[in-house]
């Protein structure tokens, strides 16, 4: 009886794995389908974040439209400064801002932003810390970002940041400031 059973399931086993070669699905096939229907041979987004620079210019990139910003991605080699803890702005599940900065008030922060597929470091006035949580200003060459939360303060909550580029352009983005 196990002999048989056996058998059995590893016919079955069989029967499952034998998809003709013409049928199978190859891995850039995969990709697109879970990734949005993309066809194949087109970069999958997720592959074109990883390609864009991972680090950041104090300008954005010449022609780039400063109010229209990108996920972030990769930020692995941004020096946001000696910090003791930062917030992040998110655009649903998207990653827009990430600002850090020092429990010392007279110590401006960092921030930065993806704009034209390049990074951009913005500064803090002073405050610290504290200012970047409650809500700050940060500035650029060219770019200007105020971030307002909403609500009691907490770990997380509700925001609206506005960009402004040199000609008083303005574009607004709700989602949630998240801080540690």
């Amino acid at each position: 009886m196990r002999f048989t059973f056996a058998m059995v399931a590893a016919c079955a086993l069989a029967a499952c794995s034998q998809e003709p070669a013409a049928e199978q699905e190859g891995a850039d096939d995969f990709a697109a389908r879970i990734g949005g229907g993309e066809q194949s041979g087109a970069p999958e987004s997720s592959q074109r974040r990883m390609d864009l620079p991972n680090t950041a210019e104090t300008a954005p990139p010449q022609g780039a439209d400063v109010t229209q910003l990108q996920q972030l991605g990769d930020i692995a080699n941004v020096n946001l400064g000696p910090r003791e803890g930062g917030c992040t702005f998110m655009e649903g599940s998207r990653e827009m801002l990430i600002a850090a900065g020092l429990r010392d008030g007279s110590i401006p922060g960092k921030a930065v932003i993806r704009v034209g597929d390049g990074l951009t470091l913005l500064d803090s006035g002073p405050g610290g810390l504290d200012s970047i949580k409650n809500g700050t200003t940060f500035t650029g060459e060219g770019v200007t970002v105020s971030v307002q939360p909403t609500g009691a303060a907490g770990q997380s909550r509700r925001a609206r940041i506005t960009v402004a580029d040199a000609a008083g352009t303005r574009k607004s983005y709700s989602g949630n400031w998240i801080c540690a």
